[in-house]
């Protein structure tokens, strides 16, 4: 299958999830709307969240995968790795690779300076040179001669990285590849916001606290958004501790609408 081909693919499998969310999203509507939290509510609910779990995880995406494997192939490469931003640590993390150096690479962490990662993560911008950041290099086993990085951006703000090593046949990255690199940067920034939304979406269905991240880009949501997420947390956990909380909840909501 040629790129091209690939690439349909993907957006076809994007559009068909896509589609598929919009009709369950109509569903628990049209549950909502004829009453309560009624057992054909929770069911539809439950539905929502078994259908969004797409992946136990980013590492096993698939989705991912296919579009490091597509990154790579387009320009001449040899490998190719995801990083997303730990704010906590305040380092990118690998989170999925192919390719050369993929072995081992799985949970290392690059710093934000002293890294084409960081680089890119911190201009918003495609680096193209030989690798700072040498360390993982004892790590992989694998020598790196060159690293194409391009920020993964949602909502026009960073949350990770994704690279290329090792052009094939040349001792560096062309601009076609950095063009090339971008498109391929945007489509994996997609995936990856709604993966996080995903296990947001799970964390608070199962009744766990929601661990929104300050910087609101790396889930996808606005002010309003973040709110009424911690209202629904706060309501759960007053829920566990009383009874008739989600009863008074409901009633007090149909008062007001």
């Amino acid at each position: 299958m040629g790129l091209l081909a690939r690439l349909d693919a993907v957006s076809a499998h994007l559009e068909s999830i896509s589609q598929e969310v919009a009709q369950l999203r109509r569903e628990v509507e049209r549950a909502e709307d004829g009453g309560g939290e009624d057992s054909s509510s929770r069911g539809s609910l439950a539905a929502v969240v078994s259908f969004l779990a797409l992946s136990p995880s980013i590492e096993e995406d698939q989705l991912l995968n296919t579009i490091l494997r597509c990154a790579m192939h387009a320009t001449g490469a040899r490998g190719a790795g995801l990083t997303l931003f730990d704010r906590q640590k305040q380092r990118l993390v690998f989170r999925a690779a192919i390719g050369d150096g993929a072995e081992g690479v799985i949970g290392y962490e690059v710093p934000l300076e002293g890294s084409m990662h960081g680089l890119a993560f911190a201009t918003g911008e495609i680096q193209v040179a030989t690798p700072l950041h040498k360390e993982i290099e004892q790590v992989t086993g694998a020598e790196f001669r060159n690293v194409l990085v391009a920020p993964l951006l949602a909502d026009g703000e960073p949350v990770g990285t994704l690279s290329a090593v090792n052009k094939e046949g040349s001792d560096t990255f062309t601009t076609q590849d950095m063009e090339a690199y971008k498109l391929f940067s945007d489509l994996a920034a997609l995936v990856v916001r709604q993966r996080i939304r995903e296990q947001q979406l799970r964390k608070w269905m199962e009744g766990q606290p929601v661990d929104l991240p300050t910087r609101l880009h790396a889930v996808s949501v606005d002010e309003r958004e973040q709110q009424l997420m911690q209202l629904a947390d706060k309501i759960a956990s007053l829920a566990k501790r009383r009874e008739g909380t989600v009863e008074t909840m409901i009633q007090i909501l149909d008062a007001m609408s």
